[in-house]
């Protein structure tokens, strides 16, 4: 019986190899690896555009994105408000993706992506998260973007909301 699935699996990878082998391989020039292409190839389904259609969806896509962004602000204004006036605590600080950036975990359940203004807050806040209340005293929409003013004791860090986040 071994003997069979031996005889089976040899038959497998010699034809594998011919499959392979008889696949034609564009010849290289010079030996070398060329680079991948950087222009993205066009498919048989995909339209063709002129220039003035590619600047017109441009223009749609920033009229949409600029139409849009005022909701989340709105929507972020909202959450904030709701966290200040009760003054709900954070729970947890947790790594999040990009550099120097952190999932705000409130005991609501909201999450808020934040970085630091300040090098070293995040981690400030960080540390003192399980053994002190930290609450949201106040928030500014700023040229940076809206900045959050946390308190707990006598000490204070200012954070940069990157936006509301799914909790995990």
């Amino acid at each position: 019986m071994e003997w069979i699935a031996l005889l089976l699996a040899l038959t497998l990878v010699l034809g594998l190899a011919v499959v392979r082998g008889r696949r034609q391989v564009p010849p290289r020039r010079g030996g070398a690896r060329q680079a991948p292409s950087r222009t993205r190839r066009q498919r048989r389904d995909d339209p063709v555009l002129a220039p003035d259609d590619e600047e017109d969806l441009a223009r749609g896509f920033a009229a949409a994105e600029h139409d849009g962004s005022h909701i989340l602000d709105a929507l972020l204004d909202r959450r904030l408000r709701t966290v200040q006036s009760r003054r709900v605590p954070l729970r947890a600080v947790r790594p999040a993706p990009g550099v120097h950036t952190g999932r705000l975990v409130f005991a609501n359940g909201m999450v808020l992506l934040a970085r630091a203004r300040r090098p070293g807050e995040l981690y400030l806040v960080a540390l003192n998260v399980r053994a002190h209340a930290i609450c949201l005293d106040s928030w500014s929409h700023e040229p940076d973007g809206t900045v959050l003013r946390l308190t707990w004791n006598s000490e204070t860090a200012e954070l940069l909301a990157l936006g509301l986040d799914q909790a995990d």
